[in-house]
């Protein structure tokens, strides 16, 4: 590079550093920038490829049933609870329901979660450029489409509680972030149950932990505890408030508060099992009320194994090497975090500075923030796009932690070598997790556009870009179910493919539209079939694919009675395959009249 180029270059970057000393130019310049960076980066390709394995048809065909008038969790079974569609159901109310524009959506949730991390980090240590990193890092992989709710609710938290903690108890601004705290834990439950646990857990903690402050009257920080805890709970239960009234009116309030027992449970015998102790039992009805109380007959879904160290070497790609050491990476690196976090914790309970007791306080909310979407990675699909789902608030989480324990002084030239250490090893963690994710479409990035360059156009807002080769055979699917079923008549598709229900406009009767070998229950196929006999589909379309991994978990295995039903009742049209997946198509013959 030409000398007199790099030195007008640092030239115009001091130059633009000594702008930036102005706070509201420098959030000015950050938003602008990471919300620029991020309508490029997903304007560019958020119409290509059409996944029938995900959330995006679950919830676009969810939203559209509750839109009619379906009740949650009585008609439709929605696997997270109620806000993770309601948003979704409005935006289909003024613009119709459009598959792609839920897309846009979610996508701008995952700008919003990108620009909170960088607030996030740098209110953690005032190190902007530093800050922008892990929000460019956010951007560039947001995780699993139509699941961008789970790091923006983790990072969003995060702040809060890092807020919280910063603050002396009993001041303005600390009640200010725990007013904030409790509504967002109120959405956070009635977006997904889990995460308002763990966040719960951790408002809870703090507000205990704050008693130890050293520069606040001890009567003083008894209330704001008191207040705290007592601001907490009633304020995310008044978020509840308005879902419950409405659940009481349309006769789903049973079935929406069994979901927190149900959830509750599951935690609990996730827990006792990780340690030895023997599981509680609950009802099928805790956890889902639609379900009979038939036990699953295969095997829990707990059944996809963690790459073993011995895959690092033997691994037949470079993805399957990498996610060995992504995998175990973040355990050492918040154990070890945690570890300098408490000490640093006991000498400031001995300190008459309050920042030495409140910095490393936020610290440890932070850490236990990026544990939140952990378990959902490490013990139920260790796998890449889950490790995205879950490495957004944990970048958050740690980068800002290792700030607030001055990991880095104020500049690079005062930091020293823990700081330096630390920065090597998260710039060699981050490199590593984007050449494994970056390539991985199932992770929300920019490798949805490869090779997906031919248009695709489908009922509901399905406007999209994918494979020569997909196009031709979605269209020919589309058009096998035209032919063969009328505007309002089922379309069932096993095991778990609704964005087909989505694209041709037909609705299905089942209220579960995910079912695999660990869900299915014994008396699946002959209550399948019973309903088959029932509502007669017009089209039936099955898919073969290994949910869970391994061959006892694709549908012609765990499902073998209701295939042979099918395969004798109804007509064969063939078999349509995309670069993905194979649907075999199956439509009620004439001979057989619509319900």
């Amino acid at each position: 590079m030409d000398e007199k180029f790099l030195k007008a270059l640092l030239e115009k970057f001091a130059r633009l550093q000594k702008w930036l000393r102005s706070e509201w130019r420098a959030r000015l310049f950050f938003t602008l920038l990471i919300l620029g960076f991020a309508l490029l980066y997903y304007g560019s390709y958020f119409s290509h490829d059409l996944r029938f394995r995900d959330e995006g048809g679950t919830i676009a065909l969810g939203a559209q049933r509750l839109l009619n008038g379906e009740r949650p969790l009585v008609d439709v079974t929605l696997n997270y609870n109620v806000l993770w569609f309601y948003p979704v159901v409005g935006l289909f109310k003024i613009f119709g329901v459009d598959f792609v524009l839920m897309r846009a959506y979610f996508f701008a949730l995952s700008a919003i979660a990108a620009l909170l991390a960088y607030f996030t980090v740098n209110r953690a240590g005032r190190q902007p450029w530093f800050a922008l990193a892990v929000a460019i890092l956010c951007v560039l992989v947001p995780g699993m489409i139509f699941k961008n709710y789970i790091p923006l609710l983790v990072i969003a938290n995060s702040a809060l509680l890092l807020r919280a903690a910063l603050a002396a108890p009993g001041s303005l601004r600390s009640y200010g972030n725990v007013i904030a705290g409790g509504l967002l834990v109120g959405v956070t439950f009635l977006v997904r149950i889990d995460l308002g646990i763990f966040f719960s857990a951790l408002w809870l903690g703090l507000h205990v932990l704050r008693l130890l402050d050293r520069g606040v009257h001890f009567w003083k920080k008894s209330v704001a505890v008191l207040a705290g805890i007592a601001l907490t709970a009633g304020l995310a239960w008044l978020v509840h408030l308005p879902v419950l009234a409405d659940a009481q009116a349309r006769g789903f309030d049973a079935q929406f508060t069994a979901q927190y027992r149900g959830w509750s449970r599951m935690i609990e015998n996730g827990l006792r099992a990780k340690v030895g102790l023997p599981t509680r039992k609950y009802t099928a009805q805790q956890a889902r009320p639609e379900r009979t109380a038939d036990a699953p007959i295969f095997w829990n879904r707990d059944i996809l194994k963690r790459n073993a160290w011995q895959d690092f070497v033997n691994g037949e790609d470079w993805s399957t090497r990498a996610l060995v050491p992504l995998t175990y990476l973040p355990i050492l690196t918040i154990v070890g975090m945690l570890a300098w976090t408490l000490v640093l914790l006991a000498r400031g309970l001995f300190s008459d500075e309050p920042e030495a007791w409140r910095r490393p306080l936020a610290a440890l909310v932070l850490l236990g923030g990026a544990l939140t979407a952990f378990p959902q990675f490490f013990f139920f699909r260790p796998d890449a796009p889950h490790l995205s789902e879950f490495s957004p608030g944990y970048w958050v989480g740690v980068t800002g932690a290792a700030l607030l324990l001055g990991a880095f002084g104020g500049s690079w030239k005062n930091t020293g070598l823990p700081g330096r250490i630390f920065f090597a090893v998260f710039a060699a963690h981050a490199a590593l997790y984007l050449s494994c994710t970056m390539p991985n479409r199932w992770t929300g990035t920019i490798a949805a556009r490869e090779e997906h360059d031919t248009r695709f156009t489908a009922a509901n807002g399905v406007d999209v870009y994918v494979s020569e080769n997909s196009a031709r055979s979605l269209q020919a699917l589309c058009k096998v179910v035209a032919e063969n079923s009328k505007p309002g008549e089922y379309l069932v598709a096993y095991p778990y493919h609704p964005t087909i229900n989505v694209m041709t406009n037909r609705p299905t009767y089942e209220k579960n539209v995910y079912i695999d070998n660990a869900e299915r229950t014994r008396l699946w196929d002959e209550e399948a079939i019973k309903r088959f006999e029932r509502f007669r589909p017009a089209v039936i379309v099955l898919s073969d694919w290994a949910m869970n991994g391994h061959d006892g978990s694709r549908f012609s295995v765990w499902a073998a009675p209701t295939k042979k039903w099918i395969q004798a009742n109804y007509q064969f049209r063939g078999t349509f395959k995309t670069d993905v997946d194979e649907f075999e198509v199956y439509t009620r013959p004439a001979a057989l009249p619509s319900p």
